[in-house]
């Protein structure tokens, strides 16, 4: 409350924000888990007959498109000999995927991969250990529960090494579980407008700005903003121009890695803002001062860029937004010649990524 005079009226300007127009939902995940049943049409050499197997993927997302899967698949391929043997085969293998849309849609994806075979007939001692690669469409379902449960479905053609080379087509069709951190951020359409605002004569209600971005509460779109960081007409930083803030008090333990007690909690909120602003990318960056050699301070401050790039995902940030790289003693901010000086080059820096 601040007092105006008895008998003064202020007239002021008021952002107020209109209620949504629409809200979607994004929900997003680290990892996942796929297990599917697989229909195999062999090569003609191998079999005329067909084949099934049980194939599980382990996900890792390495951004909003990008997919690292570590897959393994057993199983049996008939002959159709009478008391004859069958085919009993393995395989362990890493593709690499890309998804057209996000974890909250219907997505078409492809994906390729290499990996390490294993062929046995059964009643005959022989074995064979190869190498396969493979090529794959497939697509996955929007989620069909709360806990973000997909459909997963794909064709694989494989070529496996066994035998001067065999060429398999594999259908799968199974589930797909998301673990990892989980969030749901609703994104709402704003009008923002200005009307006058009379205010008594003794009094005015203060706007709240939790964040100090000069964007009130009400209107703010991107709460949890860095301070230092240049914000638009509704809280968010700008990402057409060039903006870097030094995270002070992110401190690491003497010659290491290893971040402090007081560091985490500064990354705590810095991860807050990131959450709050999922357009935002940041290079996370490194520096050292002028202390030891310059491979070993290159070293170091990439190791303390990872540090720092690594807690803020175990926070829920998403992976994507996150670039780390450490400059060593290349970009001085005071001279290494004092303490204090040195202390300041000792520094981890939020350089936003301009569009």
């Amino acid at each position: 409350m601040k007092g105006l005079g008895k008998k003064a009226l202020v007239t002021a300007l008021a952002a107020v924000a209109v209620t949504p127009s629409y809200a979607t939902d994004s929900v997003q995940h680290t990892n996942e888990i796929s297990v599917m049943g697989v229909y195999i049409e062999p090569d003609d050499d191998r079999s005329d007959e067909y084949g099934s197997a049980v194939r599980a993927i382990y996900g890792i997302r390495l951004d909003r498109h990008w997919w690292l899967e570590p897959t393994f698949f057993a199983g049996v391929i008939e002959t159709g000999e009478q008391g004859g043997p069958d085919f009993f085969q393995q395989g362990l293998g890493m593709d690499i995927s890309y998804r057209l849309f996000g974890d909250a849609e219907f997505t078409p994806y492809g994906l390729v991969g290499l990996g390490v075979s294993r062929n046995d007939v059964a009643n005959n001692p022989a074995s064979e250990f190869d190498g396969y690669a493979n090529l794959g469409l497939g697509v996955l379902t929007s989620p069909l529960t709360e806990s973000g449960l997909r459909l997963r479905g794909e064709v694989r053609y494989l070529y496996d090494n066994y035998d001067d080379g065999l060429f398999d087509w594999h259908f799968g069709l199974g589930i797909t579980v998301p673990i990892g951190v989980t969030r749901r951020q609703v994104v709402e359409k704003v009008t923002v407008i200005e009307r006058p605002v009379v205010v008594e004569s003794q009094r005015v209600i203060e706007l709240a700005d939790s964040d100090k971005d000069g964007v009130v509460d009400g209107v703010d779109q991107c709460p949890n903003t860095l301070a230092g960081l240049q914000v638009d007409a509704l809280g968010c930083v700008k990402t057409d121009q060039v903006q870097s803030v030094v995270l002070s008090g992110v401190k690491f333990e003497l010659n290491s890695d290893r971040l402090t007690a007081n560091a985490r909690d500064i990354l705590n909120r810095a991860a807050d803002a990131l959450k709050g602003q999922q357009d935002l990318d940041v290079e996370v960056a490194g520096h050292t001062d002028a202390s030891g050699s310059d491979s070993y301070n290159l070293k170091l401050s990439q190791a303390r860029a990872d540090s720092v790039r690594n807690y803020l995902i175990e926070n829920g940030v998403n992976p994507g937004q996150l670039t780390a790289v450490g400059y060593g003693e290349t970009r001085p901010i005071a001279s290494n010649d004092t303490e204090e000086g040195r202390e300041r080059n000792r520094r981890v820096e939020f350089n936003v990524i301009s569009e």
